[in-house]
């Protein structure tokens, strides 16, 4: 009886697919097995989109030079090599969009076959294959493919809603976490909260920040650009451009400005270095938010220990249970964001 429970948890998280190391699960897992048919608890899915993460397209982009080819191999590679796209170098992947095309006869609520859906478990655990890159733009993270995956029972998805643009969707569905995460930490009317980085989790954090009833939304990028778009917009009261890998630089930056210290800090940037910003810019009473890729954990507690912060911090978890229908309730809500999200 306990062996037949314990496997058939192993088969809903994924578990079973996983070849090396032996007992791992599938995220932090070198490498999976890709390969049909479908097992009993998952879905096969027609995967027609990736929707890489902001970290890990940063990184694929720049060691590839910006070259739309080696882009695309290196994508390539990376699914070849570990049996899902699972970066080596940021330990991040993204979401897939597609068609689904078979269901395990034991998977719990599924899909209809032939109904598109978005993988909302990170791809760095979720079994694929790609036959081909069809279409890679060095600018935009979503890439067309021609491939296939497999979603455990346990694995979040979601369905396409007919009444956004599919970009906007997918862009939503990739980052919906930091939406419900940030409007659930807000107290209506209390709180100055503090973005750091305006891409699209930026703009949907601080689009939720001003819907929970923050006093101050205040938004912080290395590009003036994405910083004035943002103000321009209405999504924050204040806007700095600042290097938020230079602490003490990015401190008199906002100081300048007229911000004040942050009860809420919502880490979203895409470049490493920024957690002591984070930290320094937070009340030592206030909380942090980490929800990019890019942190390193380690240096934010020391960091946290060496100015004596009580500040808490948390990890900014992927999933949450609404399952993006708040975020993309807000951009239906929320004009300003559905135009910076287009943008």
């Amino acid at each position: 009886m306990k062996a037949g429970l314990a496997n058939e948890v192993v088969q809903q998280l994924g578990a079973d697919r996983v070849i090396s190391p032996a007992g791992a699960l599938p995220q932090p897992a070198e490498r999976l097995d890709a390969s049909g048919p479908t097992r009993p608890f998952e879905l096969e899915v027609d995967v027609e989109r990736l929707c890489l993460d902001s970290t890990s397209f940063r990184n694929i982009r720049e060691r590839s030079l910006g070259d739309p080819e080696r882009m695309a191999a290196r994508i390539l590679e990376v699914v070849a090599e570990r049996g899902k796209m699972h970066n080596p170098e940021t330990d991040s992947g993204g979401i897939a969009l597609g068609t689904v095309t078979e269901v395990g006869d034991r998977y719990t609520d599924p899909p209809a076959p032939g109904q598109s859906i978005v993988t909302l478990a990170s791809l760095t655990l979720t079994p694929l294959r790609l036959t081909e890159v069809t279409r890679l733009d060095p600018d935009n993270p979503q890439v067309e493919v021609r491939g296939t995956a497999y979603v455990a029972d346990r694995s979040a998805w979601g369905p396409v809603p007919e009444d956004l643009p599919l970009e906007t969707v997918l862009a939503v569905y990739d980052v919906y976490g930091a939406g419900s995460i940030t409007h659930e930490l807000v107290s209506a009317g209390s709180q100055t909260v503090v973005v750091l980085g305006a891409g699209h989790a930026g703009k949907v954090a601080l689009a939720a920040a001003r819907d929970a009833g923050a006093a101050t939304v205040i938004a912080v990028d290395v590009d003036p650009e994405a910083v004035e778009r943002v103000e321009r917009l209405g999504l924050c009261d204040l806007a700095v451009a600042t290097d938020l890998r230079d602490p003490i630089g990015a401190a008199a930056a906002l100081k300048e400005a007229g911000a004040p210290p942050a009860d809420l800090t919502v880490v979203v940037v895409n470049a490493t270095g920024c957690e002591p910003a984070a930290i320094l810019l937070t009340k030592p009473t206030g909380t942090v938010l980490f929800f990019s890729m890019a942190t390193s954990f380690g240096t934010a507690a020391l960091t946290g220990d060496g100015m004596a912060s009580g500040a808490r911090m948390l990890i900014g978890n992927g999933y949450t249970p609404d399952v993006g229908a708040y975020s993309l309730d807000l951009v239906r809500r929320t004009p300003a964001l559905q135009e910076a999200l287009a943008a």
